[in-house]
This record gives structure tokens, C-alpha cells and sequence, in this order.
């Protein structure tokens, strides 16, 4: 009996040990898994802000996915910039708009909590691979039962459950889909709160540039005040005090403005601040720039980058490939999962039976689950197939919002930049030079004092209106950037090259 019970225990020990000990990440080396089928593999990167390596269940060993899925690196440890221990800390003069970024992206809340939650969907696929914990069970005799070899004292069972084969491989693809698909969130947040900082930071460029105009403009117009008071005083059968008065309320109406202006400044560093997640104590004292950049003349070449760089098309795509193997396990589950086991009877030497040996029996167990109730089991099926259905339509509602989104911010770029260019080119230094000429007419009574207004007027408005189409096109390229996915005007390619290749990533 001892040699019967050593070849069934070792029998149930290979079943068990051969499921148990299948790698998990070994699912990553399969067709389809860690490389992306959906999408073209791209042939050119953007490593100085493309990193996709954490979209694999296992991104330290899985680092072979082409497609390109986010403007900044998704590893938080790999960011330069972290808060110091003091709780004060200083973003003065000298602190660039990489700076800004580096700091935001390494001190971001919603961003650790997006790396944690995909971390945790992670560490979620050995577990639904693994097999179901062995059963352990006594029967003891409250009387026992006489046989012929002797008294049954005890009986233990040992068994365990083993899925048909694959259930648990596509268990471990729907949970490594599902942390992938968030890892692409993870990218698709810090694309946001890049573009955060991008719009608080260019806003505060406006507010700078026009605090600056308005002042240097002040002056302008104490110059005005001060030829209307020397006409009046000359000639004041020509030039009343009604002229002096109305100067000086256009002085007033400046001044008015510079307050907006310097309070608009205070609600920019607020911004600025929340985008930045800075720690109390945290003073701002940056001088923001705009950054030489031209806008891609080409919406469509935009349009042809999404699918390498959106992380949101990126998170579906994972997501429908997840729905596939949800799919293909609801359909396993028409067959039937086996329970193997081994019972040990414990006999007592003491038996009624004058032959009574007193030996140990031993028994094989097999048994599986009878998988009969086909309405529950079809419902299952119809279940996965919508749920895939559903993200197919989510799919392409995101494709439509992405792509009109792309279209209209870089239709606002293209105005910006043109407006702004003939604001400097041609507006403004005519401006300039109408108000100069302006001066000396009116000292000359050639031209009215409300020609003189009207001709500061325009330069004023003119002169902020060059700044504000500045921040909004830099602004609109920092959109375009989120919403493509990664750096739109640094791509090392020919762009007619992405434009041809368009059709392709369909």
C-alpha cells in the first residue's frame, strides 16, 4: 500500500507543480503580447520624449513595443526634478520651461496614483494565473467502521482544481491587457499636466509682456498731458482745460488697466502653482519666454502622428485586445474544469476478522464540473462580445474627438501665427510711427487731440494684441501636443514621410 500511496502523491504533485509553476510573464513572449498588433510598429522614435517601456506587464524585461505612446518618459523615478526636503522652495529667474515640467511630472498627484493603480493591475496577473489553493480534508469516525483488513480510524483527502487548458493563460492576458491599458493612462496624464504648465506659463507670459507695454506706454501718455497743459496755457482759446482733463483720464484708464493686468499676473501664478502641484511655501518668480517654434503647416501629418503617440487610443487599443480574450475564456468555459486528488484511509490493527492486516488503503480522485446550464453560459458569451463591441465605439468616438480636436487647435495655431506676424512685420511698426508723427502734428495743431488718443490707442491695443497671439498659438500648440500625443515640433522626420505612411497605421 505505501508504494501505491507514493505513486499517487507524486502523480497529484506533477499536475499540480506542472500548473503552478508556469511563469506568468511567459504570456508576454506570445504573438501579439508586449508588441502591438493593432498598430504599425513605427520606424522612427522620439527618444528624448518618447518612453513606452512600463506598457508591458513586465517593463524592466519587455521593452520591444514600437509604437510610441507619450511626449515624456511614464517612469517616475527617472524624473530629474524632485521636491527638496526644505519646505520652501524657490523657482526664480533661471528656472526654464523644462524645469517647470520636470518638476510637475515628478511631483504630481493624480500621476503617482495612476503609476500605483497600474502597478497594482500588475502584480493582479500571477495571482489569476495561478491555480486555486489544493483542498485539504479529514473525515474522522465518530464510530468506527469495521472492514475486513480492520476499523477505518480516519479518512484524508488532498485534491485540486486545474482550469481547462488556456482558461488560465487568457486570465493572465485580460489582467496584463488591463494594467497595460492603464500604464497608457499613466502617459496620457502626464501629457495633461504637461500641457497644465504650458498654458499657466504662457498665459504668465501675456500678462508680463502686456504689465511691460502698458507701463512703457505711461510714459507716452504723460508726454500727451503734458503738451496738452502747455497748450492751454499758450493757447487757450484753442486748447481748453476740458483737453488737460481728458488726458489725464486716459492716464487713469491705463493705470486701470495695469491693476488688471498685475492681478491677472497674481491669478497666472495661481494657476501656475496648481499645475505645478508646488508645496506651500513654494515662491514663484519665473520670467517665462516663448520658445522659436513653427507651427506644422500640415493638419494631416498631425493627424497621421496620433496612433504612434496618443496614449488614449493606445489605453482602447489594449483594452479591445483584452475583450478578445475575455471572449475566447467565456467560450472555454463550455468545457469542464478537473478536480484531481488522493484519499488516504487510515485502517486500525485491531479489525474482527481473524485476517485482519491493519493496512493503510489508498484511492485516486478525479472529477469534473458539469458545465450544463448553456443559457448562463451563452449569456456569458454575449457579455464579453458587447463589452468588446462597446470598446470598438469608444475606439472610434475617441479617434473623431482626437482628430477634430487636432484640426481645430492647429487651425488656431495657424491664425495665431499668421496674425502675429503681420502684427510685427507690418501693424505695429506703422503704429509706432503714426503715434511719433502724431506728437509733433498735434504740438503743431496739424492734427486733434482725438487723433492723437486714437493713434495711442491703436498702438496700445496693437502691441498687447501681438503678445496675447503669441501666448494663444504657443498655447494651442501645447493642445495640439496632448492631443497627438507627443512633441509636434521637434519630430525627426520628413513629415511627408508621415504623411505617406498615413494610410498604413489604419
Amino acid at each position: 500500500m505505501n508504494g501505491r500511496f507514493r505513486l499517487a502523491t507524486s502523480l497529484l504533485c506533477v499536475i499540480v507543480a506542472g500548473c503552478a509553476t508556469t511563469p506568468w510573464h511567459a504570456i508576454l513572449t506570445k504573438p501579439g503580447i508586449g508588441t502591438t498588433p493593432v498598430a504599425k510598429t513605427a520606424k522612427h522614435t522620439v527618444p528624448q520624449h518618447i518612453d513606452n517601456s512600463e506598457l508591458t506587464a513586465e517593463p524592466k524585461r519587455d521593452s520591444q513595443s514600437g509604437v510610441q505612446l507619450t511626449a515624456y518618459t511614464s517612469d517616475l523615478s527617472e524624473q530629474a526634478t524632485v521636491l527638496p526636503d526644505s519646505r520652501e522652495t524657490f523657482l526664480g529667474a533661471e528656472t526654464s520651461l523644462d524645469d517647470l515640467i520636470a518638476f510637475a511630472l515628478a511631483n504630481n498627484p493624480e500621476i503617482k496614483a495612476i503609476h500605483m493603480q497600474a502597478h497594482a493591475l500588475e502584480a493582479r496577473v500571477p495571482q489569476v494565473r495561478a491555480l486555486d489553493d489544493p483542498m485539504l480534508m479529514t473525515t474522522t469516525f465518530l464510530e468506527p467502521i469495521q472492514t475486513a483488513a480492520g476499523p477505518q480510524d480516519v479518512i484524508l483527502n488532498l485534491s485540486q482544481k486545474v482550469p481547462w487548458f488556456g482558461k488560465r493563460d487568457l486570465r493572465g492576458e485580460i489582467a496584463c491587457r488591463e494594467a497595460q491599458a492603464t500604464f497608457a493612462r499613466m502617459a496620457a496624464a502626464q501629457l495633461s499636466v504637461v500641457e497644465q504648465v504650458k498654458l499657466a506659463y504662457y498665459e504668465l507670459y501675456f500678462v508680463d509682456r502686456a504689465i511691460a507695454v502698458d507701463k512703457e506706454l505711461e510714459g507716452r501718455m504723460e508726454d500727451v498731458i503734458t503738451i496738452a497743459e502747455s497748450k492751454y496755457r499758450t493757447a487757450r482759446e484753442k486748447t481748453g482745460l476740458e483737453t488737460v482733463l481728458q488726458a489725464e483720464v486716459e492716464l487713469f484708464q491705463l493705470q486701470t488697466l495695469l491693476i488688471q493686468m498685475e492681478q491677472a499676473k497674481v491669478k497666472a501664478h495661481a494657476r501656475l502653482a496648481k499645475a505645478l502641484h508646488a508645496p506651500r511655501g513654494t515662491t514663484l518668480d519665473v520670467v517665462p519666454a516663448i520658445p522659436e517654434t513653427d507651427v506644422p503647416r500640415s493638419a494631416e501629418v498631425l493627424v497621421a502622428m496620433i496612433d504612434r503617440c496618443q496614449p488614449n487610443l493606445e489605453a482602447v487599443r489594449r483594452q479591445r485586445l483584452g475583450d478578445q480574450s475575455a471572449i475566447a475564456l467565456a467560450q472555454k468555459n463550455y468545457y469542464p474544469d478537473v478536480t484531481v486528488g488522493v484519499n488516504y484511509y487510515g485502517i486500525g490493527s485491531t479489525g474482527l476478522s481473524p485476517v485482519a492486516t491493519g493496512d493503510d488503503a489508498f484511492s485516486l480522485l478525479v472529477g469534473v464540473n458539469l458545465p450544463i446550464y448553456r443559457e448562463k453560459l451563452d449569456a456569458g458569451v454575449r457579455e464579453a462580445q458587447f463589452r468588446a463591441a462597446r470598446t470598438a465605439q469608444q475606439y472610434d468616438a475617441l479617434w473623431d474627438d482626437v482628430r477634430a480636436e487636432v484640426h481645430t487647435q492647429h487651425a488656431q495655431a495657424i491664425e495665431d501665427d499668421r496674425i502675429a506676424q503681420i502684427l510685427e512685420e507690418n501693424i505695429i511698426p506703422k503704429s509706432q510711427e503714426a503715434l511719433d508723427l502724431s506728437f509733433e502734428a498735434y504740438r503743431v495743431d496739424r492734427i486733434t487731440f482725438q487723433q492723437l488718443i486714437e493713434n495711442y490707442k491703436t498702438l496700445l491695443r496693437h502691441r498687447i494684441e501681438y503678445h496675447r497671439r503669441l501666448a494663444q498659438r504657443a498655447q494651442a500648440i501645447a493642445t495640439l501636443e496632448r492631443a497627438v500625443g507627443c512633441a509636434i515640433t521637434t519630430w525627426p522626420i520628413d513629415p511627408e514621410a508621415v504623411a505617406a505612411e498615413a494610410g498604413d497605421l489604419d
